[in-house]
């Protein structure tokens, strides 16, 4: 096991943790003219997260570590933050942008230590979880230049 593999997928467990509750919130208040799509869109890809949470804390078990099971701990260790008030839907969907993105980076950075290790799984995950996440975000970005 390689504490600096498992400590970086509990880094990403609480991110996603943080932006899965984060989309759940923007699909129960999102509102205005675009609201049935972004309402389905933000739960399509809370969804998402639900199983991204779920693959990160079981690799992270599967390496011998311990994954983050408490909201305080996932709030104090994620790098992403709440909202102080639901933002307008076009915020929304902004900020839903940058995150994915930072998700992505930071994904990367991970699958790149864990390949470095010569841990294959770790950096198939990540990558495979980038991949997707990159289609999303230039989904949204033509949505935002619309």
């Amino acid at each position: 096991m390689s504490n600096a593999i498992v400590s970086a997928l509990n880094l990403l467990q609480a991110d996603y943790a943080v932006f899965y509750q984060k989309l759940r919130g923007y699909h129960w208040t999102v509102t205005g003219p675009m609201f049935f799509q972004l309402h389905q869109k933000f739960e399509e890809l809370y969804l998402d997260m639900a199983i991204k949470v779920d693959d990160l804390a079981e690799r992270s078990l599967t390496l011998g570590g311990s994954p983050v099971t408490t909201i305080k701990g996932m709030i104090e260790l994620s790098r992403l933050h709440e909202d102080a008030e639901p933002p307008n839907a076009a915020a929304m969907v902004r900020t839903v942008y940058t995150d994915l993105n930072l998700l992505t980076v930071w994904n990367r950075e991970v699958a790149a230590l864990a390949a470095k290790e010569d841990d294959v799984a770790t950096a198939n995950l990540l990558e495979g979880m980038a991949d997707t996440q990159e289609k999303e975000a230039w989904m949204l970005r033509a949505f935002l230049e619309s």
